[in-house]
């Protein structure tokens, strides 16, 4: 009678830890495009690279924030969000430049060796001016550096 209550409660234990560790299954760096909708005062419609890294369901993402024109880097959009046991992933982030204030918010789903999102980045200025515009973005998992600086993605290791 000990015994099964001993292997019960070890399996019970053991299948609590399941949801970690199908997050884990995200763990790693992704690299991609963000692309938004061009806005009045731009240039041209925003492509952007794109760096995400996650570890444990929690997510950091960063791309640069370019000038008006797009010729030049003035700052970085960086966010944060999670990521489910599904791959279901949600980020926001918000940055003031120049007197306004950005705030993003997008959504989407991941695999094992990439995904896309979707959202909006809306904006306000002090002169009660405000606007959005909408965003998509695709990314595959980054290839992992060994020490002796040779790149192996992850199709390339069981071959």
């Amino acid at each position: 009678m000990h015994y099964r209550t001993v292997m019960l409660t070890a399996i019970v234990a053991m299948l609590q830890l399941i949801p970690g560790a199908r997050a884990q299954f995200f763990d790693g760096t992704f690299r991609g495009t963000l692309i938004c909708e061009k806005v009045p005062a731009t240039a041209d419609m925003l492509s952007a690279p794109l760096d995400i890294n996650i570890r444990g369901g929690n997510v950091q993402f960063a791309r640069p924030l370019f000038n008006l024109d797009g010729t030049r880097v003035i700052g970085s959009e960086l966010g944060t969000g999670t990521i489910d046991d599904q791959g279901k992933l949600h980020l926001t982030s918000n940055w003031y430049r120049f007197g306004v204030t950005v705030e993003a918010d997008y959504s989407g789903a991941l695999t094992k060796t990439g995904g896309t999102f979707s959202g909006t980045q809306s904006w306000r200025d002090g002169r009660n001016n405000s606007g959005k515009r909408n965003c998509i973005a695709a990314f595959l998992r980054a290839p992992k550096v060994h020490q002796d600086g040779a790149q192996q993605s992850e199709s390339d290791k069981g071959q």
